[in-house]
């Protein structure tokens, strides 16, 4: 029977501790865990903690404090519109390397809801808005798929001879049009290593992903998931789960998180090694590429003509 995988949840609180402790960085970095969620507590149905920090932000600070820890950052339409979400994830891939990835979930914690009607984004105060919902959340999650491939990384040449820097035609709008209005495309290209891995968060059947045509959702975290949160302090579940998430409470600190997935790894659990993609980590295939009818966003680049 293969072993299950560890990943670790950590809440608003540990997400300060770590970006403040060489020590716990160095440590984290070290240990030999699938991936781990920055901010989980944002998405998975707990009350707001007195401090915490943007998972980007955080995502960003391990990228470059570290060389191997692969990381979810935890977003949700509630706050962002799926174009920012979209440029931090493509950002975040870049500078890490490819060992980030995106925890969508229905609703944010920490973010105010917009108005009544159309409460998801619209909490900005930036108009617009949509039903706070698994559909709202889906659409986004597509949308991120489709903006981060709008710009293929091999359409980067550098051609010295021609000029051509970009082969810009191959740059394409995602044409969007349902909980939310987009054309695109990303002001950013696809990261080297392949466009980022999309997990979702559902602890119950009514925050469980929609079925669609075109699926972005790789991995689904939670009670209806391939991959159960367990509390620490708890213990490891029955069955044969793909993987666990061990989540830290507010009572505990890093150190004592750390220290427990030590413990989990030595009794059972199958250590991932070290560095590389979380896609490859993961074992995922890589998405298929949008469909070549996509209209062009820039017409097809001319070489430069000497003088």
């Amino acid at each position: 029977m293969t072993r299950p995988y560890l990943a670790l949840g950590l809440a608003g609180p540990h997400l300060v501790e770590l970006t403040t402790s060489r020590a716990l960085l160095s440590r984290w970095d070290a240990l030999p865990v699938k991936f781990s969620v920055l901010g989980i507590d944002r998405v998975d149905g707990s009350l707001p903690a007195p401090v915490t920090l943007a998972g980007s932000a955080v995502g960003a600070t391990l990228a470059s404090a570290t060389k191997h820890g692969r990381f979810l950052i935890a977003a949700s339409p509630q706050r962002d519109h799926p174009y920012n979400i979209a440029r931090r994830v493509a950002s975040l891939a870049h500078l890490s390397g490819g060992r980030s990835g995106l925890l969508i979930g229905v609703r944010d914690a920490y973010a105010p809801e917009g108005p009544e009607e159309a409460p998801a984004w619209g909490g900005a105060g930036l108009g617009g808005g949509a039903p706070l919902n698994a559909q709202t959340a889906y659409d986004t999650a597509h949308a991120v798929r489709a903006l981060e491939q709008s710009w293929p990384y091999d359409s980067i040449i550098g051609n010295r001879e021609t000029g051509i820097l970009v082969e810009s035609n191959r740059i394409v709008h995602v044409d969007i049009d349902n909980s939310f209005s987009i054309a695109g495309p990303l002001n950013a290209p696809e990261p080297a290593t392949g466009v980022s891995v999309i997990a979702w968060y559902a602890e119950t059947t009514a925050d469980a992903p929609p079925a669609g045509d075109s699926e972005p959702i790789e991995l689904v975290l939670g009670a209806t998931g391939s991959v159960p949160v367990i509390a620490l302090g708890g213990e490891p579940p029955a069955g044969a789960p793909a993987g666990v998430v061990l989540r830290a409470g507010l009572e505990h600190s890093v150190g004592d998180l750390l220290d427990a997935a030590e413990r989990w790894l030595a009794n059972g659990f199958a250590p991932t090694p070290l560095g590389g993609s979380l896609r490859a980590a993961l074992n995922l295939p890589a998405p298929a590429p949008l469909p070549s009818t996509m209209r062009a966003a820039f017409p097809l680049p001319q070489p430069h003509v000497s003088l």
